[in-house]
């Protein structure tokens, strides 16, 4: 009996934050240890708040009679597993996708206006997270040290790193760019690039802009 307390009191937050990790990505303000096992405790005891809210009278009974979880080890077995991972790796999940909606970004804002309050701090750790956590579709152009330029198509196939990790970008579409900044007609790699781009001077996003349109950018619009 001791041992599932102690263990229900100690997993949950540790659960939360994986399973948190594996939706929005690794935390900024999560990069030390120590930080990390302190939000795990701090969850843990938010979960364990609620638990003994909910159930404290029930898991009582076995602390005062111990022998009755003798009797329900499948029960009590069960509940751990209920109680230490599934509800926080639910919770966690549920949490980023409601936090992360459009129409909660839009009525937290709402409100946050009509009271005349601050926005909150915003954690995001780079302008390169910002521009490509919107997840939008478009033509990317990266403009490189010796003033070469790559890009191409940046859609659902494509991919962006995320802080920490190098900055680089996967376009589902390469294209031939000119000198000056503009889209050929020539598909340079059709099943995809992976462009560096931690020492670019530049990274252009030109929009759902059509092929055509693209051609005849002037080279001048800028991220």
């Amino acid at each position: 009996m001791q041992a599932i307390v102690i263990l229900t009191l100690v997993v949950p937050g540790f659960v939360y934050q994986v399973s948190r990790q594996a939706v929005a990505g690794p935390d900024p303000e999560q990069r030390e240890f120590g930080t990390r096992v302190l939000h795990a405790i701090v969850s843990t005891a938010a979960f364990a708040g609620v638990y003994a809210l909910l159930f404290g009278a029930r898991a009582a009974e076995y602390v005062r009679d111990p022998n009755r979880a003798l009797d329900d080890v499948g029960f009590l077995g069960v509940t751990f597993i209920g109680f230490a991972l599934v509800v926080p790796w639910i919770v966690a999940r549920v949490g980023y996708w409601v936090a992360s909606s459009g129409w909660y970004r839009i009525g937290s804002n709402a409100l946050l206006t009509r009271l005349h309050l601050r926005r909150p701090y915003d954690p995001t750790p780079s302008a390169w997270d910002f521009a490509f956590g919107k997840g939008e579709a478009g033509w990317v152009r990266v403009q490189l040290e010796d003033g070469h330029w790559l890009g191409g198509y940046f859609g659902g196939g494509s991919f962006a790193s995320s802080f920490p990790n190098p900055q680089e970008i996967f376009v589902e579409e390469g294209w031939v760019i000119n000198d000056d900044g503009t889209f050929t007609d020539v598909m340079h790699a059709p099943n995809g690039m992976i462009i560096k781009c931690d020492k670019a001077l530049s990274v252009d996003f030109l929009g759902l802009a059509t092929d055509t349109e693209v051609q005849a950018n002037d080279g001048q619009e800028a991220s």
